[in-house]
């Protein structure tokens, strides 16, 4: 629908200010329906004044091309950090999730609750496109929600919807709103989503196509973020689990809420960080250099996805890698264990993310603990072979 550029606005004396530059597409400017939705998404966006919603500056038109000139917000969006941390970094700290998504709520809240400037009655302004890739982490650790441009101004609180036409991706819309149901909870169910994910590192609603997805997030079973990463605390399971309700009057009624059920957990839990911390920790993050291909036994766990009373099929391939594994000699306590990054270079920064030096001495623990059983192993095995060919031991050369 249309492109975005860098471009520059210039002023008196010199004066420059980078913006981000929306441009219809000309072979669109025809259709009058899409002209009247760009215009009211510069006009929507227009209202946010926030410090986590990018800023929308102006509405043009020059010849036949209609522009929205907005704030450029230079950084990564979500979506980069994810794919970056599943590639080389390992999962992103618990402390650097909890403030991305208070961040991402504050933002939410203020367009949630958004009033007419003239008549004060609320907007009631729902995003529908909460995603990684319309979250952008800025280079000053400042997270800002973009791309409103399918958002619903609603006059009435909760909206119809036409059943069948979705605006969003599908794998973070709210099961209601596949059946045409709309409100600010949508929303909420969108970061219940994201929240999941970047604890994680894994989609929750990954379907082969549109309708696989679509029946995932309506009746697919949802595990808990600690069923794949165990240090996550009890409580903030509880808090995205109630994001992920799929009945609406059972979630978050509002991104307050749960802003701040998260912001009390992250000060209980000692989880805070600031803004320039995470903007260090997703610096050091891009650092880091692609890991070496998983290896067969974790694609293994990976498919086998989750517990199930039935029995799943092992292809020829996933028998050789059982049996290959079998061979070695260490073996992981969990399927955590064989999941978790490879120890990497560290960061200067104040939260337990990188690697300690006590790992070092658990690590030297372990092979001793290794050396010991494999020397009772064998001399348990040389005693029995003695026993078998009654061998006996004449210790009278000892004195």
């Amino acid at each position: 629908m249309a492109t975005v550029h860098r471009a520059e606005t210039q002023g008196i004396s010199g004066f420059r200010r980078p913006v981000a530059l929306k441009r219809l597409l000309h072979h669109l400017t025809t259709d009058a329906e899409l002209v009247k939705a760009f215009i009211h998404e510069a006009r929507l966006a227009s209202h946010l004044r926030h410090a986590n919603c990018a800023q929308t500056y102006d509405l043009g038109k020059v010849d036949d091309t209609y522009f929205i000139a907005m704030e450029y917000v230079p950084g990564a969006t979500l979506q980069q950090i994810v794919r970056q941390c599943n590639a080389a970094a390992g999962l992103i700290p618990i402390p650097v999730a909890l403030n991305i998504l208070t961040q991402i709520l504050d933002g939410l809240d203020h367009a949630h609750n958004l009033c007419d400037d003239t008549t004060g009655k609320p907007l009631g302004i729902v995003h529908r496109d909460v995603s990684p890739s319309n979250i952008i982490v800025s280079n000053t650790g400042v997270v800002k929600l973009i791309d409103f441009g399918i958002a619903k101004a609603e006059t009435t609180g909760a909206e119809r919807t036409q059943t069948g036409l979705i605006k969003g991706k599908f794998g973070y819309v709210a099961p209601e709103y596949t059946l045409g149901q709309l409100d600010a909870r949508c929303d909420l169910f969108a970061v219940g989503v994201i929240a999941h994910e970047i604890l994680t590192g894994r989609r929750l609603f990954d379907g082969k196509d549109s309708y696989e997805t679509i029946m995932m997030l309506r009746e697919g079973p949802i595990q808990p973020p600690s069923r794949w990463r165990p240090e996550v605390p009890r409580d903030l399971d509880d808090i995205v689990m109630t994001a992920l309700m799929r009945d609406p009057t059972m979630r978050w009624q509002s991104a307050s809420a749960m802003r701040t059920a998260l912001g009390n957990l992250a000060r209980d839990a000692k989880l805070e960080v600031t803004n320039p911390q995470v903007i260090e920790w997703v610096e050091w993050a891009f650092t880091q250099e692609a890991r070496n291909e998983e290896s067969g036994l974790v694609r293994l766990i990976d498919n086998l996805g989750e517990p199930s009373t039935g029995t799943k099929q092992l292809s020829e391939e996933d028998l050789e890698v059982l049996e290959d594994y079998s061979r070695t000699t260490i073996r992981p306590s969990s399927a955590y264990a064989a999941q978790a990054p490879a120890p990497r270079r560290e960061a200067n920064i104040s939260f337990a993310r990188f690697p300690k030096k006590t790992q070092k001495i658990e690590k030297s623990r372990t092979w001793i603990w290794v050396v010991f059983f494999l020397a009772v192993i064998a001399a348990a095995t040389t005693y029995a072979a003695m026993e078998y060919y009654d061998y006996e031991l004449d210790f009278s050369v000892f004195g």
